[in-house]
C-alpha cells in the first residue's frame, strides 16, 4: 500500500511543457532611505540554485521565471540588513514588494535584527529557533527536551518518529557517545550556546545511513561578523536542588579573519527516586525496591574558532570545543521481599552506593571551503578528530537485616577511552535550468577500550578480586562510504534521487575474565528518493506536497556490545551483548508544507531484525540483567498535523500532534512476543509580546500511554513558562522561567516480558524557577567589508 501511495503521488499529475512568466520586484523603506547598489538574488527551490542576480533598479526589477516553482529572492546590501522572501509562481505574472531596513548599530556593536520562526521547514528538515528554548533552559539538553515534536527519555534517548532512537549531531558530526555520555555532555554546553535545532526524519543520501530514527543536529553559535563583541550569562535555578551557571562569549571580526571563544562554568544537582516492583513467578515473591540518588556535578566548557577568508572564493575553518565534568551519584537503595500471597516478609536489606566520575570530551574540527562559481557550486573538505575519556569509582555496601547475612563491601574503577578520527569531502556542482549534483567521501575510524578492576569483602574473608565485573574490551569500527545524488526541477515537480554505499567493519575483543570477540563486516547500498511539487493555494500561500523513500541501518555501538556487567544495585546489572546485528529500516512518508511551515504528514516504518533494551531475570537469585538483543521486526504508522498563527505580530502560537501505531512480531526467551499499541504525542507553543521590552512565552507537551523499549509507559507531559524583559536600552535581558510547572514530567511505568513482571515510577528535579541575567556589549564598532558583503551571522 505505502509503495502505491509513493508511485500515485510520483504521477498524480499529467506531464505539461515547462512554460515560463514573469516575477517583478520592487523595495520599499519606511524611512525613503535610497536603495541604490542593493543586490537582488534570485535562487530556484528546493536546490537554491542561483537564477539570476541584478542590482536593484528604480521602479523595480523583471526576472523571467518557471511556472509552477518555487524561489527564494536574498536582498543584501552593506548598510542595510539582509532579508529574504519565498516566492510560489504559478502560470501567471507574480508581482512582490519586499520592506528593506537600514541597518542600526552603536559604540556598542548591538544589531536589531528581525524576528525568526521558531519552526520552519527547508527542504527535508525541520528548523527549530533556539532562542526562545534557550530562555527558560540551564543547559543544551533542557533546550533539547523543550524542541516540539522529541521525545527525551530519562535515560538521554532521543525519539522523532519512530521507537527507535534517533541519532544526534553537534555541527553536523555524530558524536558517537552512549545515551548517557551524550547527556552528560548536553548539560556541560550553555543553553545560549545553542543556535538552532535541525530535525531530520528522513536524512538523504548525503548523512550517514545508521540514521534509522532520523537526525537531530544541534548547530552551536559560532559567533556574528560584527565588529568585536560579546556576552556575559549569569543564571540561578532552584528545584529541590539547586543550579549555577555562568559564562561569557566574544567574537572578534577583523577584515578577512573572524573568530570567538566561549566559556561556560555549571553546577547543579539533580535528583531521582526510582520506585518498583518485580514479581518472581518462581517462589510467588515480590521484590520492592525504593532507590533514592543525588547527583551533585561541576562541568565546564571551552568553545573557541576562527574562520579565515583568504579569497572571495576559498576560506578555512578551524573550531575546537572542550568539557570537563566531574560528576558523582550518592543512592541509597532499600529493598524488601514479600512472599505472597500472605504478605510475609522473607528478606530486607540495603546499599549504599557511591560513584565519582571525571570525564573530558575533546573535539577539533579543520574544514575548508571553495566555491567553485556564483551559482552555488562548492567544493569543502572537512577533517575532525574527537577525544573522549571516563573514569569512574565506586564503592558499595550491602547489608543484609532478613534474613542476617554478613555485610559486603565492593569497590572498583573503570576506565573508557575513545578516539574518533574524521576525514570528508564533499562536491556540489550547480548547472543552470539544467540540475543539481552532490558526491562526496566519508572516512570514521573509531578505536574504544575500556577497562574495570573491581574488589569485594564479606564477613571477614579479606579483600578479593570480583571476577565477575572485572573486564577489559577492546573495539574498533570503521565506516567508509561514498554518495551520489541529484536534483532536477521538470514539469513542476522536483525530484531528487540519492544513494549511499556503506562499508561496516567493526570488531571487538574482550581480553579479560575470558578472550571472546565479535566481528561484523558488510557492505550495503542505502537508496534515497525526494519529490517535491506544488498541490494548490489556501488563503493565498502555495500548500507544497512531498514526499520520501529511504532506506537506512542502525548499527549496535560500542556501550551496548561491551559484556561488561555494570553494578547498578545488588539485584540489577546493565550489561552488553556482543552477539547483537545491524537493524534495517523502510521509511516512506508524505508531508505538506504551508509557506515553509511543516503542517501535515504520513509516515511508514519497517524495521527488521530490531535490536531493543530486554531485561532477563533469574529467578533464584532474583538479579535482573539490562541487555539489548535482536527480537523481531515493526511495523509503525505515524501521522502528525502542526498549525498556528504565523509570527509577525504581536501575539503567535502553533499547536502540533503526533500519532504512533506500533504493531510488534518478535521472539522472547522462546515465547512469542506480539503487542499493538497506539499513542499520542501533543505540543505547543505561544508568545505574546506585551511591549517592545516585555515578552511572555509558554510552551507545553502531553504524551499519552506509549511503549518505550517494552515498557509501558502511563500519561506524562510538562509545562514550561519565562517571562523575558529587555532593559538598558535593550543591551540587557532579565529572564524568569518556571520548569515544568505543573510537576507532571514524571513516569510510572510497567513491564511484562517472558518471566519479568515489574511496575514502577521515576521522579526527578524537574519543577524549577530560575532567573536569567544576560549583558551584550560592543569593544569596537563594526567595520563595513567592502570586499565580502554586509556582516552577516555565521549560522
Amino acid at each position: 500500500m505505502s509503495r502505491t501511495l509513493f508511485i500515485l503521488l510520483l504521477f498524480s499529475t499529467t506531464a505539461a511543457a515547462q512554460n515560463t512568466t514573469r516575477l517583478a520586484v520592487t523595495l520599499s523603506s519606511a524611512k525613503k532611505d535610497s536603495l541604490t547598489n542593493i543586490t537582488l538574488q534570485l535562487y530556484r527551490l528546493p536546490d537554491t540554485t542561483l537564477v539570476s542576480s541584478q542590482v536593484y533598479k528604480t521602479g523595480g526589477n523583471s526576472f523571467s521565471v518557471t511556472s509552477f516553482s518555487k524561489y527564494i529572492i536574498r536582498v543584501s546590501s552593506v548598510g542595510f540588513e539582509a532579508t529574504e522572501k519565498t516566492v510560489s509562481v504559478t502560470d501567471k505574472p507574480v508581482a512582490i514588494s519586499i520592506p528593506v531596513k537600514r541597518m542600526t548599530t552603536s559604540m556598542q556593536g548591538v544589531t536589531v535584527v528581525s524576528r525568526k520562526p521558531v519552526i520552519k521547514q527547508e527542504d527535508d528538515k525541520s528548523i527549530i529557533d533556539a532562542a526562545v528554548l534557550a530562555n527558560s533552559s540551564t543547559n543544551a539538553y533542557e533546550v533539547l527536551e523543550k524542541t516540539p515534536g522529541t521525545i527525551v527519555d530519562q535515560d538521554g534517548n532521543v525519539y522523532l518518529n519512530s521507537m527507535t532512537p534517533a541519532t544526534v549531531y553537534i555541527n553536523g558530526r555524530e558524536m558517537k557517545l552512549s545515551s548517557e555520555d551524550l547527556a552528560s555532555l548536553l548539560k556541560s554546553l550553555p543553553a545560549a550556546s545553542v543556535s538552532k535545532i535541525e530535525i531530520l526524519r528522513n536524512p538523504s543520501a548525503k548523512y550517514d545511513a545508521s540514521s534509522s530514527g532520523g537526525i537531530v543536529n544541534i548547530v552551536l553559535k559560532k559567533g556574528v561578523k560584527l565588529g568585536s563583541n560579546g556576552s556575559v550569562n549569569l543564571a540561578y535555578f532552584q528545584g529541590v536542588y539547586s543550579t549555577q551557571t555562568a559564562g561569557f562569549n566574544l567574537n572578534r571580526s577583523a577584515g578577512k579573519v573572524n573568530s570567538y571563544l566561549n566559556y561556560q562554568f555549571t553546577k547543579r544537582t539533580n535528583y531521582e527516586e526510582l520506585n518498583s516492583n518485580r514479581y518472581i513467578s518462581s517462589d510467588s515473591s515480590l521484590l520492592s525496591q525504593n532507590a533514592y540518588t543525588t547527583y551533585p556535578s561541576l562541568g565546564n566548557y571551552i568553545g573557541a574558532g576562527t574562520d579565515i577568508a583568504f579569497t572571495k572564493k576559498f576560506n578555512i575553518t578551524y573550531d575546537i570545543r572542550l568539557n570537563s565534568n566531574n560528576n558523582k551519584s550518592h543512592a541509597l537503595n532499600g529493598s524488601n521481599i514479600i512472599k505472597l500471597p500472605m504478605q510475609t516478609p522473607t528478606g530486607n536489606n540495603e546499599s549504599g552506593i557511591d560513584n565519582k566520575n571525571n570525564s573530558l570530551y575533546l573535539g577539533n574540527e579543520l574544514s575548508s571551503k571553495y566555491k567553485i562559481d556564483s551559482l552555488g557550486s562548492e567544493w569543502t573538505v572537512d577533517l575532525e578528530y574527537n577525544y573522549y575519556h571516563n573514569n569512574n569509582s565506586q564503592n558499595y555496601t550491602n547489608f543484609y537485616y532478613l534474613p542476617s547475612k554478613p555485610t559486603v563491601f565492593g569497590d572498583g574503577v573503570s576506565k573508557g577511552r575513545k578516539n574518533i578520527f574524521v576525514a570528508e569531502t564533499e562536491l556540489v556542482y550547480k548547472m543552470p535550468k539544467i540540475l543539481t549534483v552532490e558526491a562526496g567521501v566519508k572516512l570514521t575510524v573509531s578505536n574504544s577500550r575500556n577497562s574495570a578492576a573491581y574488589f569485594y569483602e564479606s564477613g571477614g574473608s579479606g579483600r578479593q578480586v570480583d571476577a565477575y565485573q572485572t573486564n577489559t574490551f577492546r573495539y574498533r569500527e570503521t565506516i567508509s562510504a561514498t554518495y551520489l545524488q541529484v536534483a532536477k526541477t521538470f514539469w513542476g515537480f522536483t525530484l531528487k534521487p540519492g544513494l549511499r554505499l556503506e562499508t561496516t567493519d567493526i570488531s571487538g575483543r574482550q581480553v579479560i575474565p575470558r578472550d571472546t570477540s565479535l566481528s561484523i563486516k558488510r557492505t550495503d547500498l542505502f537508496p534515497y528518493v525526494y519529490l517535491r511539487h506544488n498541490l494548490f493555494k489556501l488563503f493565498k500561500t502555495q500548500l507544497v506536497g512531498n514526499a520520501i523513500f529511504r532506506k537506512s541501518i542502525r548499527r549496535p555501538y560500542y556501550e551496548i556490545l561491551n559484556p561488561y556487567p555494570k553494578y547498578v544495585d545488588q539485584y540489577l546489572f546493565d550489561m552488553g551483548n556482543p552477539r547483537l546485528q545491524p537493524q534495517f529500516t523502510t521509511n516512506y512518508e508524505l508531508n505538506v508544507t504551508f509557506d515553509d511551515f511543516p503542517v501535515l504528514a504520513f509516515g511508514i516504518n519497517n524495521t527488521k531484525n530490531i535490536f531493543s533494551n530486554v531485561t532477563y531475570q533469574d529467578d533464584v537469585t532474583r538479579i535482573a540483567y539490562r541487555t539489548y538483543d535482536n527480537l523481531g521486526k515493526s511495523k509503525e504508522y505515524y501521522a502528525r498535523i502542526l498549525g498556528g498563527v504565523p509570527p509577525g505580530g504581536n501575539y503567535f502560537f502553533y499547536i502540533g500532534a503526533q500519532y504512533n501505531h506500533i504493531s510488534y512480531n518478535g521472539i522472547y526467551q522462546n515465547q512469542p512476543l506480539n503487542y499493538k499499541r497506539g499513542s499520542w504525542l501533543f505540543f505547543m507553543f505561544q508568545e505574546f509580546k506585551a511591549t517592545k521590552t516585555l515578552t511572555f512565552n509558554m510552551q507545553g507537551f502531553l504524551r499519552t500511554r506509549a511503549i518505550q523499549n517494552f515498557y509501558e509507559l502511563d500519561n506524562f507531559g510538562g509545562l514550561f513558562l519565562s517571562v523575558n524583559k529587555s532593559i538598558l536600552k535593550r543591551k540587557a535581558n532579565i529572564i524568569v522561567s518556571i520548569n515544568d510547572a505543573l510537576r507532571t514530567n514524571q513516569v510510572s511505568f510497567q513491564l511484562n516480558q517472558g518471566n519479568v513482571s515489574a511496575s514502577g515510577s521515576r521522579v526527578n528535579d524537574t519543577r524549577r524557577i530560575g532567573i536569567t541575567l544576560r549583558y551584550n556589549f560592543g569593544l569596537s564598532k563594526p567595520k563595513e567589508n567592502k570586499e565580502f558583503g554586509a556582516p552577516v551571522d555565521n549560522n
